[in-house]
């Protein structure tokens, strides 16, 4: 939510950012992590550390297929979830929480900014 619209209560707000969070982490996780298997590869196991990233893509997708992109994602994916979301709903929360009542003043010297 842009922070320029009318705020809804700060529980309700948490939990949007809840939901959100948990959508950016699952999906950070998704999108990036084939990514890292790849480099991991290339850093790490014989064979895979010539011919670029392509080529390991490759010989990863013929010998083990999506599962050898997406293996050992889940403990990212927990990981990636809880903390995303946490962070999104706190944020969320405390900003609307702050906002609705202390920073309703303007700012000193800014031609009527509001905190």
């Amino acid at each position: 939510m842009t922070h320029n619209e009318k705020r809804a209560h700060w529980l309700k707000e948490g939990g949007i950012g809840l939901g959100v969070g948990i959508l950016y982490g699952v999906t950070n996780v998704v999108v990036g992590h084939p990514f890292d298997t790849m480099k991991t590869k290339m850093q790490a196991q014989q064979g895979f550390d010539t011919g670029g990233m392509l080529k390991a893509f490759n010989k990863t997708w013929r010998a083990e297929g999506v599962i050898g992109l997406y293996r050992g994602c889940i403990p990212p994916l927990w990981g990636s979830g809880i903390f995303r979301s946490t962070q999104f709903a706190v944020f969320e929360s405390v900003y609307t929480g702050l906002s609705s009542s202390l920073f309703i003043e303007p700012i000193p010297f800014t031609g009527g900014v509001q905190g």
